[in-house]
């Protein structure tokens, strides 16, 4: 069965060859793990390369098919800060469709109202949108775990250390992550708030010996505490 899925899959029956079906299940297990613990980090650089990819692709070719070759370059550049752009949000945006979707598949079923499942997606969608770190950590976690799982069938595990290093990296991947998440806002909200360290106050000018009152001409005295001059006969502060 394995085998056949293998062939299903990708074409080749890689049972025919047990050393590139090691290599490959090494890499499905680097890759899960890589994704389970650090997904949340590359997915913009991911979709922002894609993006850039294809925009400035369609760019080219549309510019060289009205300018030329040096018009086509031109466009391409812009479609590619475009398509950058644009792909770094439609991931926002279908993450969140997915997410509304399985919620209404959800609450549909056990409900059995439209009404409320819609409102339920709709909800959905608006907290993955706003909280897509939280969602894209959590769907990384997913999909890597699950690439483990493969990786480690391939390897001719048992399904017990299957299921294990499966559910494992999901739920030690998406926890690493999250904590990862909490110190990285944490940090942010630390830099943004204005120091709080005290300004030295000014050195205390040194008292100057001879100078007088203006009233009645005698020496004054200087007082640290309020920094001040002052005329024990005058009783006043100068």
């Amino acid at each position: 069965m394995i085998a056949s899925a293998q062939q299903e899959l990708l074409g080749y029956d890689l049972s025919a060859d047990p050393e590139l079906l090691t290599i490959i299940a090494l890499l499905f297990l680097f890759l899960g793990l890589f994704l389970a613990f650090s997904g949340r980090r590359i997915w913009k650089h991911v979709m922002s390369l894609i993006g850039a990819m294809i925009g400035g692709l369609l760019g080219f070719v549309l510019g060289a098919a009205v300018g030329g070759v040096l018009v086509g370059l031109i466009v391409g550049a812009l479609g590619s800060i475009v398509g950058s752009a644009v792909f770094v949000f439609l991931a926002r945006v279908g993450v969140g469709v997915v997410a509304a979707l399985l919620s209404f598949i959800v609450v549909a079923m056990l409900t059995g109202s439209l009404a409320v499942a819609l409102v339920i997606a709709l909800i959905a969608f608006v907290v993955t949108f706003i909280y897509i770190e939280v969602a894209i950590g959590l769907v990384t976690a997913v999909v890597g775990g699950l690439l483990v799982g493969i990786g480690l069938l391939w390897l001719d595990f048992e399904m017990v250390v299957v299921v294990i290093g499966l559910l494992g990296a999901m739920v030690f991947g998406a926890v690493f992550q999250m904590v990862a998440l909490k110190e990285e806002v944490e940090g942010k909200r630390v830099r943004a708030q204005p120091s709080t360290m005290q300004v030295p106050a000014p050195p205390t000018p040194p008292p100057m010996p001879g100078r007088i009152c203006t009233r009645c001409g005698r020496q004054l005295s200087y007082i640290p505490e309020y920094n001040r001059y002052y005329c024990y006969r005058c009783q006043r502060y100068e």
